[in-house]
């Protein structure tokens, strides 16, 4: 089953709520508060955040906390998800993989999973942030209109 962990989850409610007020600053406490997530899982994933992408920023100081580096409409799911989870490998076949097929040397399938894993990762870097946040409007997927389920009240 191909499912994103709960911090890459917990990552774009943060996320979320730092867009609603662009250009300013939130601290973790209030990050905390307005999502209802634990301080710590929050203090922990914006650690991740600014050390493994360039989505936020932490500012220090009485008036600090952390920033979005970028219009939520710039940032993409893909950024959110490969900032905490690493590349988009569906197999250990696709060559990004960080892992090694044990059964290369034999299989059949040789390469065609980077097809498919293609994709996925065109499809997620097509969806922004601002996407999954503004549930009253609807994206287009192959030509339909699916309409946006509600990430955040």
């Amino acid at each position: 089953m191909f499912k994103l962990n709960k911090m890459t989850d917990y990552a774009v409610v943060c996320l979320g709520m730092l867009s609603r007020n662009p250009g300013s600053s939130m601290s973790a406490r209030e990050l905390s508060e307005a999502t209802g997530l634990t301080l710590y899982t929050v203090q922990k994933l914006l650690k991740l955040l600014v050390v493994k992408s360039n989505l936020i920023t932490a500012q220090r100081g009485a008036c600090g906390g952390y920033i979005l580096n970028k219009q939520s409409s710039k940032i993409s799911v893909i950024e959110i998800i490969e900032a905490l989870d690493g590349p988009i490998s569906l197999t250990a076949c696709v060559e990004s993989s960080e892992d090694m097929c044990e059964a290369s040397n034999i299989c059949f399938l040789g390469g065609k999973w980077n097809k498919v894993n293609a994709i996925i990762r065109k499809s997620l870097n097509d969806i922004s942030l601002d996407d999954l946040l503004n549930y009253d409007d609807t994206f287009p997927i192959n030509n339909k209109k699916v309409t946006k389920l509600r990430a955040i009240n």
